[in-house]
């Protein structure tokens, strides 16, 4: 690799550099072109570099120069001061959303950039459509022809490059998070095109006025809007049928797999479609005589509404009826597979928690399942919210995260705090999967003695199908305390064992908490955990 070629700033003298710097900075209102934070010499330790790059045809030249900060030029890297700006401007966006709901979308960074945006007047005809909207006291119009799908002509649609102002978005159809916002702002801003038309759906309406609603592309759509864009390439579909393009752009990002969809958002949109239709049927049918499963195997409704049924189940149990977030979420990485903030996956809630629920449809009268439904969600809720008061509440530090965490004990078993560790390993999959299976078991013992079940094969498929009084959850409490106690979420001395306990298999978890041995060895070197020792000693706590 060559050297990188010097600059006229790599060839300033020491004097000329200060003096150069006291000029950018009265330029600049004394403050940082990056952050806009405030800079003092008598304190501050400052930099200079190009405000664009070279190799985007910036200029070298002190009109082409910021002062900044010094640490904020340290770690940005090959990327220039403007690209800076723009992604520091995102961030304080992102941090302020986040604060105070948990998703950030495009429709929020639409209302920062353009507050006040218009709906349009439409003219249409067989083959054109006119956009008409007022801008800046000017009626303007925008003419494009219309196209439809060759295998389906009722599908129309529209192709051309629209203004941010008469854009709003539909998160109904598609609620992405555009939290990952950051690469995509990098590849705009250097100048790479937009290879696909964001989408949208225009909806004619009394006086042919309407809304056009961005659906997908909202990364595409909201990085050139951080980057000053005023318009927007898009394919809009004109009065065409939601639910069916709500159907297909699921399809899109799930069975097709063109694009990801975070886990939480799949379920979103599959509650969503089959809320809907579900509480149709429920209000038009006679509920001693109707069941989900015959609500399943109506003609009208696709195979994949049998997934739906497990994605409205599993989103209601974390976001519930009202959209009171159940506060396990507050510990889970809901957009990346993978996380160094949070303890908990979507994924591994998926896999442990998520799985106490009955995912499949009841053949039981609607009326029995309806009710039985509400209770299996209002314990579920409540389990969660126990498991967060006991591990991680108050333990869980996210900003320690659970990068490289087993690495950093094992370089220093007093790096980490005992709780965030406790918290960190209760957390992890392989072991999660297991001790849920155990805390699973235990918990239909109880309620299965208690009779608790009206059915008694309850308590193997629908183990929070019950009425659980608050003696119980007491006892249920004590399980997950039981279970936190445990020595082996604190474990932190011989490297031997560290190392098994930063297993990534279940077998390994299985052999270690159900048997108490290290994976390829025959002696114990921990107690038994298993579902009648955790029922066991949780009722001996309420003595």
């Amino acid at each position: 690799m060559s050297p990188r070629k010097k600059t006229k700033i790599d060839k300033l003298s020491k004097q000329e550099r200060t003096e150069t710097i006291k000029r950018l900075l009265k330029q600049y209102d004394y403050k940082s072109y990056i952050s806009g934070k405030p800079i003092d010499l008598s304190e501050s330790r400052v930099d200079i570099d190009h405000i664009v790059s070279l190799d985007l045809e910036g200029v070298d030249d002190e009109f082409n120069w910021g002062v900044v900060l010094y640490d904020e030029n340290r770690s940005k890297g090959k990327r220039d001061l403007q690209l800076m700006k723009y992604l520091y401007e995102f961030r304080q966006d992102k941090d302020k959303y986040l604060e105070l709901k948990r998703e950030f979308t495009f429709g929020d960074a639409l209302e920062n950039f353009f507050p006040r945006r218009v709906k349009v007047k439409i003219k249409i005809s067989e083959k054109i459509i006119k956009i008409h909207f007022q801008d800046n006291g000017n009626m303007k119009i925008l003419q494009f022809p219309l196209l439809k799908d060759e295998n389906n002509e009722e599908i129309i649609s529209f192709i051309g490059i629209l203004p941010y102002k008469i854009l709003y978005h539909d998160p109904a159809i598609n609620p992405r998070s555009i939290v990952d916002l950051e690469p995509m702002i990098e590849e705009f801003y250097n100048r790479n095109p937009q290879l696909f038309p964001s989408l949208a759906t225009l909806e004619i309406k009394g006086e042919e006025e309407g809304e056009i609603k961005v659906f997908d592309g909202q990364h595409k759509a909201a990085a050139q809007l951080y980057l000053r864009a005023n318009n927007l390439f898009t394919r809009v579909f004109v009065n065409v049928d939601k639910k069916n393009l709500k159907k297909t752009n699921f399809r899109a990002h799930t069975t097709l797999a063109q694009i990801h969809f975070p886990q939480l958002i799949s379920d979103k949109v599959g509650h969503d479609l089959f809320a809907t239709d579900f509480q149709n049927f429920i209000a038009s049918s006679e509920n001693d005589k109707e069941s989900e499963r015959l609500f399943l195997k109506s003609e009208e409704f696709a195979p994949e509404y049998k997934n739906y049924l497990k994605n409205w189940l599993k989103y209601r149990a974390l976001i519930g009826e009202n959209g009171n977030e159940n506060r396990i979420l507050k510990f889970v990485e809901t957009v990346s597979a993978r996380s160094k903030k949070y303890p908990l996956s979507y994924n591994t809630l998926s896999k442990t928690f998520l799985k106490l629920l009955y995912l499949l449809p009841s053949d039981d009268k609607l009326s029995v399942s309806i009710h039985f439904r509400k209770l299996e969600l209002k314990n579920l809720r409540k389990l969660m919210e126990i498991y967060v008061e006991e591990v991680l509440e108050k333990k869980f530090e996210t900003k320690i995260g659970i990068f490289k965490l087993e690495q950093k004990i094992r370089d220093d078993p007093n790096s980490i705090r005992d709780n965030h560790l406790l918290a960190y390993r209760m957390c992890r999959q392989a072991a999660m999967v297991i001790w849920i299976g155990e805390l699973k078991k235990a918990i239909a013992l109880l309620l299965k003695t208690n009779d608790k079940y009206r059915e008694s094969e309850w308590s193997e498929k629908r183990i929070l199908w019950a009425e659980i009084e608050e003696n119980d959850w007491k006892k249920i409490r004590n399980m997950i305390k039981v279970i936190s106690q445990h020595k082996v979420w604190k474990y932190k001395v011989n490297n031997e064992v560290l190392a098994a306990l930063g297993s990534t298999r279940q077998s390994d978890w299985r052999n270690i908490l159900l048997n108490g041995k290290l994976p390829g060895r025959e002696e114990s070197f921990f107690s038994k955990l298993n579902d009648t020792k955790i029922l066991k000693n949780a009722l001996e706590m309420n003595k």
